[in-house]
């Protein structure tokens, strides 16, 4: 049983830069993660649109394959045109993002995007407002669908240790062990890092994933820091490579942390107690 990483920056972090990190910085993080010995790196975006080589939206996997072999793509149900993904003979994940009431729909995507060759990881928004019985019937029918991992998803940042504590018993009972369990958490209330520790200890005995990105660079007050998270595991099982991890940083993010904002504020914290999407108004 382990723990896999996936870097989540350039994914989470279009939403800050409009998706225009540029050709040689989404070049350069993808290098240095994977140098770093991250387990899954997340590109970005699946979108109905022309492709852009300084976007990290794209048209199909396709579009990277100068980039990078292995990765992780993903898309809001309802937003892609599935039909569009070719068949594949690599370890391409795409994950579905998708509210409760699309499960039924989830599933049929979820068919026919693995008959094409992919990984699939359903990613249900707002976890915190489905009840245990909805959250059962999530993990049963991703074992029904032979979904590879099926996530915690915190997308409001509103999340609380307790309720962590009763949702992630459902999960371990419910979803077979060979379906990995993942979590994805927004800092808005600052306890993103806390909650991924209480995650990982929670579930030792489990294929588990944590997302992260690089300086927490996402949506809101952004997500658990890479940097940190990779340190936290090297005090066990892991051995990250921090240093470039680090000298990633030092060259691609710290200049976007001069220019955009994906810091905690008052309002954002207010936003993660009512639950509220980042993007609402008080």
């Amino acid at each position: 049983m382990g723990i896999k990483v996936l870097d989540c920056t350039l994914r989470d972090g279009a939403y800050v830069v409009n998706s225009l990190f540029g050709k040689e910085t989404i070049k350069d993080i993808i290098t240095s993660l994977h140098s770093a010995g991250i387990d899954i790196i997340e590109c970005g975006w699946l979108k109905d649109c022309s492709y852009n080589k300084d976007s990290v939206f794209y048209n199909t996997p396709e579009d990277l394959k100068n980039l990078s072999s292995d990765f992780a793509l993903m898309f809001d149900y309802g937003k892609y045109n599935i039909n569009k993904l070719n068949k594949t003979c690599s370890s391409i994940i795409i994950r579905i993002a998708f509210h409760k009431n699309n499960l039924d729909e989830i599933s049929f995507a979820t068919e026919q995007i693995k008959t094409k060759g992919y990984k699939v990881f359903l990613q249900p928004s707002y976890i915190t407002e489905y009840s245990e019985k909805e959250i059962e019937n999530l993990c049963k029918r991703a074992d029904f669908i032979n979904a590879d991992a099926v996530y915690i998803v915190d997308s409001s940042g509103s999340m609380y240790p307790e309720d962590l504590a009763r949702i992630i018993p459902v999960f371990n009972e419910n979803v077979s062990k060979n379906i990995e369990i993942g979590f994805h958490s927004h800092n808005n209330i600052q306890l993103s890092f806390g909650l991924a520790i209480q995650f990982i200890n929670t579930l030792k005995t489990r294929n588990i994933i944590v997302d992260s990105s690089l300086c927490g660079l996402g949506r809101g007050a952004g997500n658990i820091k890479t940097e940190l998270l990779a340190e936290y595991l090297n005090k066990s099982e892991k051995h990250y490579d921090t240093i470039i991890i680090q000298k990633c940083i030092d060259k691609n993010i710290l200049p976007l942390y001069k220019k955009y904002n994906w810091e905690y504020t008052p309002q954002l914290g207010l936003k993660g107690i009512k639950g509220l999407h980042p993007n609402e108004e008080l």
